[in-house]
């Protein structure tokens, strides 16, 4: 969802007076429509929960699309988002907000995570480079993605050696991970407004919509034990990915615009046969809190219905916030 997230501003003010007016006005079949979220039991249904092994390369997911790697000897953080300011209508008034890093902290204490790698940002929307600045600063990693992202982490107060401006096709060695970034688009009508850069360094507090997109990738993760595609906006360009290998998408949902051809430009092209939906969840929620589909905008039963449908041999696999699991099968537990 964007920018405000993945989502065009307009359509958020829209959702937003939508969600006032059933408030005051009663609304009954439209209000259920916005209060009840269906789809989260075919989500436990899909329920992925593969105990890892000593030395197995784990993803944890923690709501959106942040995503930790791990094989405990090295580690990455893709799209890290902890802070999650509560507040549907202070997302659609374009409020000041900032992270905040005594939750961070928290998180990280909470997933074991004391030292990464590296960080890496998909795009620079709020709900995935806000806190990532912070969580480099607290571990130590190297801050990879757009200008954008390098100008968070310079608002965040890291020094120019932690960080690192990414092009399309660059790959870099991260421990025991390569990784690529590849050029992506933004789910949605406006190609994911806020669009543009982010000219300087952004230091919190800030808007909503000073968190411009900065351009988007897919980010490519290769291990010994597998590879992983980290796809979080529901984008592509057209054939980028053909020549690329992936054994597991995480794949972003929100705002999908046309499945089937989503699924091949993305899950085909590199060859997947498992994806891991994941920017389903409404960001506006405390992540301590039940996690719920984002209203309107994402439709997890029709997700999963259609993928049964169109793709009845890709294994679609659904991850609890903040349990790690075994990627892959050599590294599951007995």
């Amino acid at each position: 969802m964007a920018s405000d997230p993945e989502v065009p501003v307009k359509a958020l003010r829209r959702l937003g007076w939508l969600a006032l007016g059933l408030l005051l006005g009663g609304g009954g079949v439209a209000a259920a429509f916005y209060f009840v979220r269906p789809g989260l039991p075919q989500y436990a249904e899909h329920r992925y929960a593969q105990a890892a092994a000593p030395g197995a390369l784990t993803a944890t997911w923690f709501g959106v699309t942040a995503v930790l790697l791990s094989d405990g000897a090295h580690a990455l953080f893709i799209d890290p988002f902890f802070t999650r300011p509560e507040g549907f209508f202070n997302l659609v008034r374009n409020r000041e907000i900032a992270p905040d890093e005594a939750l961070i902290a928290s998180w990280l204490r909470r997933a074991g995570v004391t030292k990464l790698d590296a960080v890496l940002v998909s795009h620079s929307h709020y709900d995935h480079a806000m806190d990532a600045g912070v969580v480099a600063r607290l571990t130590g990693a190297r801050l990879l993605g757009s200008a954008s992202t390098a100008n968070i982490g310079r608002g965040a107060g890291l020094p120019e050696a932690q960080l690192q401006v990414v092009a399309s096709g660059d790959a870099v060695e991260l421990g025991s991970f390569r990784v690529t970034f590849v050029e992506s688009k933004h789910a949605g009508a406006t190609g994911g407004a806020p669009t543009g850069d982010i000219v300087g360094p952004l230091a919190p507090p800030a808007r909503y919509l000073d968190y411009r997109q900065g351009g988007t990738y897919s980010i490519l993760v290769e291990h010994a034990q597998g590879r992983v595609l980290h796809h979080g906006s529901a984008g592509f360009v057209p054939g980028v990915l053909k020549l690329r290998r992936a054994d597991v998408v995480f794949l972003g949902i929100a705002l999908l615009p046309d499945l089937p051809t989503h699924l091949a430009e993305v899950v085909d092209a590199v060859g997947a046969r498992r994806i891991v939906p994941v920017h389903w969840d409404d960001f506006t929620r405390s992540l301590d809190r039940p996690l719920l589909p984002f209203p309107l905008v994402v439709d997890l039963d029709g997700f999963f219905d259609a993928v049964g449908r169109l793709r009845p041999d890709l294994q679609v696999q659904t991850l609890e916030a903040g349990a790690p699991v075994a990627l892959f099968p050599q590294g599951a537990a007995p």
